[in-house]
C-alpha cells in the first residue's frame, strides 16, 4: 500500500486540488527513481492496473476513490471528485491510461481510433430501439434475454444467435468480420464474454465536453447547499419532464417519465444522488438523443438553466410582466428559477431584483 501525508491547508478549492495532483506526480517519480517520461509512463500503466478493479482497461469513478482511498487519501471527497473531472478529458465518466498520463507526465500515447465500426452502431442503434423509453438502461433485461446458459455473461455464440434474435442479421462470423469488431468493441477485459457492465459502456460511447458541462451545471444547480450531492426526492420533486425527449413525442406521460428517472446507480440506495450518478444517467439519456440543441434545450428546459441560443433558449423559466418604479412595463425572465415556487411574488421580485430589475410589483402569466 501507498501511504502519503498530505495537509489540505488551501482556503481555494483548485489549490486543493493541485495538491492532491501533485502529490500523485510525487509518488510516480519516487517509484521510478526520476526516471524518464517513458519508464514513467510504463510504471503508470502498471499501477492502474491496480486501480481498474473490473479489469475493462477503464476505471469508473467508484473504482478510482477506492483506489485512492488505499493510497491514504482520506476526508477529502470533494477534491478527489475534481480531480477525477480533471482527469477525465474527454467528459466520459471514465478515466483510461492515456488521460491519467496526459495530466500526470504530459506524455499522452497517441489515442487510440474509436471502434464505431458499422457494425456496432447497429447493434446500439438496435437496443436504443428495443429499449423504448429506457434506452440502453434497459441492456440488463436484454442480456438477460441473451444469456442462454444463464451465467450472466454473453460468449460468442450467445452473442451472434441473440443479435439475430433481435433481428440483426447479415453480420459476417468469419475471421476479422463483423462479430469480431463487436466483440472486441465490447469485450473490455478480453476474456472472450461480455458482461452487463461491459455492454453497457459500450452502448454508452463518451458523450460530447459540452454536454457533460451541461449537466454539471444541473447538478450544480441542484446542490446549492455546496455539499455536492442531493436527495433523491429532491430530484424528482424539480425534475420538469415537459421536455423529456418521450414525452414530447407522446410515447410516455410525465408520471411515466418521473418513474424512469432513477438517478441513484449500483445496488446500494442511500437516497442520496451523488455527482457520477447524476452523470451516468445523463450519459444513458445522451446515448439516444442525437440533436446537440435539442440536448442542450431539454437539460435548461428540464432543470430551469436559463440562457442558450436558437432552438436550444431556454423556455421554461418564469416571465413576468415588471411594473418598474418610473411607470414603464416590460417582459422579463426570472433567470434560473429552479425550485421558485411561481406564487411566491416576494421571492419572484427579489429574484429580479438580484438580476439588476427594480419590480415594484408584477403580474404572472395565467
Amino acid at each position: 500500500m501507498w501511504h502519503v501525508e498530505m495537509t489540505m491547508d488551501f482556503s481555494q478549492p483548485d489549490d486543493r486540488v493541485d495538491q492532491l495532483e501533485e502529490a500523485l506526480r510525487r509518488r510516480v517519480d519516487t517509484m521510478t527513481g526520476f526516471a524518464s517520461a517513458a519508464q514513467q509512463a510504463r510504471e503508470l500503466e502498471r499501477c492502474f492496473r491496480y486501480f481498474d478493479a473490473d479489469g475493462s482497461g477503464s476505471v469508473a469513478y467508484d473504482e478510482f476513490f477506492a483506489a485512492m482511498t488505499r493510497l491514504n487519501f482520506v476526508g477529502v471527497q470533494r477534491e478527489l471528485e475534481a480531480l477525477f473531472d480533471r482527469y477525465d478529458e474527454d467528459c466520459s465518466g471514465m478515466l483510461n491510461y492515456s488521460e491519467l498520463s496526459r495530466v500526470l507526465l504530459g506524455n499522452a500515447p497517441a489515442p487510440l481510433a474509436e471502434s464505431a465500426t458499422s457494425a456496432v452502431e447497429r447493434v446500439r442503434a438496435r437496443i436504443l430501439e428495443l429499449g423504448g423509453a429506457n434506452g440502453i438502461r434497459s441492456v440488463t433485461h436484454l442480456l438477460r434475454r441473451m444469456d442462454v446458459n444463464g451465467n450472466g455473461l454473453l460468449e460468442r455464440a450467445e452473442l451472434c444467435e441473440g443479435l439475430e434474435k433481435f433481428g440483426l442479421t447479415g453480420l459476417d462470423d468469419v475471421p476479422g468480420g463483423d462479430i469480431d469488431r463487436i466483440m472486441a468493441h465490447f469485450d473490455r477485459d478480453g476474456n472472450g464474454m461480455v458482461s452487463v457492465e461491459e455492454l453497457h459502456r459500450g452502448l454508452q460511447g463518451t458523450m460530447p465536453r459540452a454536454r457533460s458541462r451541461l449537466v454539471r451545471a444541473a447538478f450544480n444547480a441542484l446542490s446549492s447547499g455546496g455539499n455536492g450531492k442531493v436527495t433523491v426526492d429532491d430530484v424528482k420533486a424539480r425534475f420538469d419532464t415537459a421536455k423529456h425527449p418521450d414525452v414530447v413525442a407522446g410515447r410516455i406521460t410525465h408520471e411515466k417519465a418521473k418513474m424512469l428517472s432513477a438517478f441513484e446507480r449500483g445496488p446500494t440506495k442511500d437516497g442520496t444522488v451523488h455527482w457520477h450518478e447524476f452523470l451516468e444517467y445523463y450519459k444513458d439519456l445522451s446515448a439516444g438523443v442525437a440533436d446537440d440543441s435539442y440536448f442542450e434545450l431539454m437539460i435548461r428546459n428540464a432543470w430551469h438553466i436559463s440562457g442558450g441560443e436558437g432552438s436550444a433558449a431556454n423556455s421554461s423559466c418564469l416571465r413576468v410582466l415588471v411594473h418598474h418604479p418610473d411607470g414603464s412595463q416590460s417582459v422579463q425572465e426570472v433567470k434560473s428559477d429552479l425550485g421558485l415556487r411561481r406564487n411566491d411574488k416576494r421571492a419572484i421580485i427579489a429574484k429580479l431584483r438580484a438580476q439588476g430589475i427594480q419590480a415594484e410589483r408584477i403580474e404572472l402569466a395565467s
